[in-house]
């Protein structure tokens, strides 16, 4: 269906104008990028478009719709979509990508429809990804985006994903990833949300090229040790693109050090998780789940002794 056969009737010419330009912004900055489908990726955008206008959404969250994915996923400068489609646009376009998938209460409304529209065709195409996403993403979608969909009142847009996330969630795992991925991915939790899912995209497609489970397992450890410094540095690279005050870096700084001066702290934060992969690991193989016991803290520990010495430098050169 296209996007100007669904536009609501109460769209002026201008802004019918702006939604194609929306579509012609889109379709430049996403050109010759592809999703898994293999299709050109402004599909997405559209189809995201065309679901918020069933919807009966306005003019701006049409933008919106269109647009979603040009700040994260090119180069586009933020200056040229202000210039083009304003400040109340590309706000909420950042308010969008800040999200936080663990608060819904305080979010505007308009920003939730988006990510619902964005989700349901997502798992509509959902069956080119890897069975280990596949079931992340519907188990995310039973979770959270569901009751969303519930809280707005939008029964139709709610049982669809219902549907499409249980008829997949129960996809197996015959290679012996579903173990390692479902570690990285709660330790990925401690990431930005902006960046957690393309990094965890990034790390299924390494586990998959890995020949054997304990390469795979060695991956896994050496991924979760180095989980803090990337954290880290990812948060610290966004609040700088804020232009946070410098008191508030200290802020951030501070806390960062606080945290790893006690080990009682450190390993308050671990042991859970490590806990929770020893018992997985158990499960499959009792033997995996004493190789893990022996590897992961030290290897933990490690990780933790490297960041230590460089927070406690950078604290060290702001006194």
């Amino acid at each position: 269906m296209s996007l100007r056969a669904v536009l609501p009737a109460t769209c002026t010419v201008e802004q019918v104008e702006q939604i194609e330009r929306a579509h012609a912004v889109a379709a430049y900055w996403h050109r010759g990028q592809k999703r898994k489908s293999c299709d050109p990726y402004i599909v997405h955008p559209v189809a995201v478009a065309v679901i918020l206008a069933e919807l009966g959404a306005d003019w701006l969250l049409l933008c919106a719709g269109l647009l979603h994915d040009v700040p994260e996923d090119t180069d586009c400068p933020e200056s040229l979509l202000r210039a083009e489609f304003g400040d109340d646009l590309v706000d909420f376009l950042g308010e969008y990508h800040a999200w936080d998938h663990t608060s819904t209460s305080s979010v505007n409304e308009r920003i939730l429809t988006l990510k619902l529209a964005d989700r349901l065709h997502n798992m509509r195409t959902i069956d080119v990804m890897p069975p280990e996403m596949i079931r992340l993403r519907s188990r995310e979608t039973l979770e959270i985006i569901v009751p969303v969909a519930a809280r707005l009142g939008l029964d139709e847009i709610r049982l669809e994903l219902e549907s499409l996330a249980r008829a997949r969630y129960d996809t197996s795992d015959g290679h012996g990833i579903g173990l390692a991925f479902h570690a990285i991915s709660t330790g990925a939790v401690i990431l930005p949300p902006a960046a957690r899912a393309r990094y965890l995209e990034e790390w299924l497609s390494d586990l998959h090229s890995l020949p054997d489970r304990p390469t795979r397992r060695r991956f896994t450890v050496q991924l979760l040790a180095g989980m803090p410094r990337l954290a880290a540095v990812l948060r610290w690279h966004r609040l700088g693109h804020r232009e946070l005050t410098d008191a508030a870096r200290a802020r951030l700084l501070l806390t960062t050090w606080w945290l790893l001066r006690s080990n009682l702290r450190v390993w308050a934060l671990f042991t859970p998780l490590l806990i929770w992969m020893v018992l997985m690991a158990g499960a499959d193989n009792p033997g995996d789940a004493l190789a893990m016991l022996i590897t992961v803290p030290p290897v933990i520990g490690a990780g933790i002794e490297w960041l230590r010495p460089r927070v406690e430098s950078a604290v060290s050169r702001r006194r």
